[in-house]
């Protein structure tokens, strides 16, 4: 899993600030005249707009802005559903290979028919060497090749079974026409794209917006929108401030749970709340203070995890002990971690941690000290500073150090404890193994960052991965799950919501179940912008 490095109770991710407007839609109409417009506040801005790169509005899990469609798309209860794809896809018997069918009336913006080599052309410049993107080792391991076989037939030729392989056909399509030829890296349409969504590329000015516009062609039926601008705003409190004066239409960046109650009692304004990340404590194995299974799972019973959810998420959350959601079914429900500081401080002295002059734990002349990384925001020093007394109570002395990406970065590399948000709504197998599996255990900080060396979990998370028997996949994340637990290496603590803040006169706003990690303008809030529209005055 490729961590976010900031605590997704509430995100803020850091760029430009811009507002388009000054009235709200609702008092923008002339008569009768309905403005189709709506204005979209977000915290990040895109780097490439291909998704070939995946890199999306902060995710490298296939999430695509809705300029381009995918072969599959998740509905709003996140069942896999046909998009550019005629059905659902064609397992063969040994699961080495997929056949999808496209369907026939899909055009891209610039008129061309969508076919089955424009989909064999997405997904081989992913597996090509020489297009530098993440997407390649992350979701496409188990994929050799892509043939089409006809206009309207593209086969997938697998290494190997891969149960999460229909999940990861997501990734937004691109036209063989426009881009055959050229270094993907340094292509023009990375930030002026043609897509076959239900939205057209109108412009891009970095550190201020994008401009979309319907596409009065789309396959998937009227777009309910004529236009949308989408402003980079970096700060909740700038949001907060366009939201009221009418500048925004949506926050689709996510609110605090404190801040969302302004919003809550306003006629104007519809507030939405979507289940979202998990916040996890890792405890390197590398560091020397977390060597011992034993001391990393005291430090789990340390931590009051309802405390945590009453005070971080307003009494919203909710506890967590594993690496899935609590509604998923790959959660085994009968796994808990009990809040209980007096065995904790018990199995610390057990081995060798016993209280100092001023109550830390001292052992063999040395403290029981470590800093605790994390990324800058309101929320995550709340977060970090919760962690920190309820260690202090044990005596466990934590220093909370807040760093920018990189420097964070480097110290997770070098073994240095973090807290992180994390959560796969989808299936687990998209990225359990990256997140714990042995083969990972290196210094690359963007996967498997405890250092979690297990047979036994290896074995889980490939049982999970290969079985094509949901009983069986079940059996196995549930151990993995269990194992987790007894590891120790990663401590769940609690499962936060996101908040959202939607003008009333928006309509067509239906969520998602769950959000999490993944999440953008194909995911969460916005998945089915398409079906947004504006009511009359």
């Amino acid at each position: 899993m490729r961590l976010r490095w900031i605590v997704a109770l509430t995100a803020a991710l850091s760029l430009g600030l811009a507002g388009c407007s000054s009235q709200p839609n609702s008092s923008a109409a002339s008569g009768d005249q309905v403005d189709r417009t709506i204005v979209i506040g977000v915290g990040g801005e895109p780097s490439n707009l291909n998704p070939v790169f995946g890199d999306i509005y902060g995710s490298v899990y296939g999430d695509h802005w809705p300029v381009f469609s995918s072969l599959l798309d998740y509905g709003q209860d996140l069942e896999l559903q046909p998009d550019l794809a005629a059905e659902l896809p064609e397992v063969s018997t040994d699961g080495t290979e997929v056949t999808v069918k496209v369907r026939d009336d899909a055009r891209w913006h610039d008129g061309e028919p969508v076919t089955a080599a424009d989909v064999a052309f997405t997904y081989n410049a992913i597996l090509d060497p020489s297009v530098a993107t993440p997407v390649r080792d992350l979701l496409f391991r188990s994929l050799r090749k892509v043939d089409a076989l006809d206009a309207e037939t593209a086969r997938f030729t697998l290494h190997e079974p891969d149960q999460a392989f229909l999940a990861k056909l997501t990734t937004g399509i691109v036209p063989e026409h426009v881009l055959a030829g050229q270094d993907l890296n340094k292509a023009a349409f990375n930030l002026a794209p043609v897509g076959s969504g239900p939205f057209v590329f109108d412009e891009l000015r970095p550190g201020e917006r994008i401009v979309l516009t319907a596409n009065p062609d789309y396959y998937g039926g009227e777009v309910g929108l004529e236009r949308v601008v989408v402003t980079f705003v970096e700060d909740e409190s700038a949001r907060v401030r366009q939201l009221e004066t009418g500048a925004l239409d949506v926050d689709a960046e996510g609110l605090g749970p404190q801040t969302i109650r302004r919003f809550e009692d306003n006629p104007d304004y519809r507030v939405v709340r979507i289940p979202g990340d998990l916040l996890t404590l890792t405890l390197p194995t590398t560091n020397a203070f977390f060597k011992q299974a034993e001391v990393r799972r005291a430090i789990g019973k340390a931590i009051d995890r309802q405390q945590l959810v009453d005070g971080l998420a307003a009494g919203a959350g909710r506890v967590v002990s594993g690496p899935f959601y609590p509604d998923h079914w790959a959660t085994d429900p009968s796994v808990s971690v009990a809040y209980d500081p007096d065995a904790a401080r018990a199995e610390l002295a057990a081995h060798g941690w016993k209280p100092g002059p001023d109550g830390v734990l001292v052992r063999d002349g040395e403290r029981f000290r470590f800093d605790l990384i994390y990324g800058h925001g309101y929320a995550e020093d709340a977060a970090a500073l919760a962690i920190r007394d309820a260690l202090g109570n044990i005596g466990i002395e934590v220093k909370p150090k807040a760093l920018d990406y990189a420097e964070q970065q480097k110290q997770v590399a070098a073994g240095a404890a973090s807290l992180q948000g994390l959560g796969n709504a989808y299936d687990p197998a998209i990225d359990v193994f990256d997140t714990y599996h042995s083969s990972l255990s290196d210094d690359d900080p963007s996967g498997n960052v405890a250092r979690v060396e297990s047979r036994r979990i290896d074995a889980a998370i490939e049982r999970g991965e290969r079985s094509n028997d949901l009983a069986e996949r079940t059996a196995a994340y549930h151990e993995l799950h269990r194992l987790l637990v007894e590891h120790g290496s990663w401590q769940y603590l609690m499962q936060g919501d996101n908040y959202y803040a939607v003008r009333a006169d928006v309509s067509g706003v239906e969520p998602q179940v769950r959000e999490g990690h993944v999440h953008g303008f194909s995911r969460g809030l916005l998945w089915n912008l398409a079906d947004w529209s504006v009511s009359g005055p």
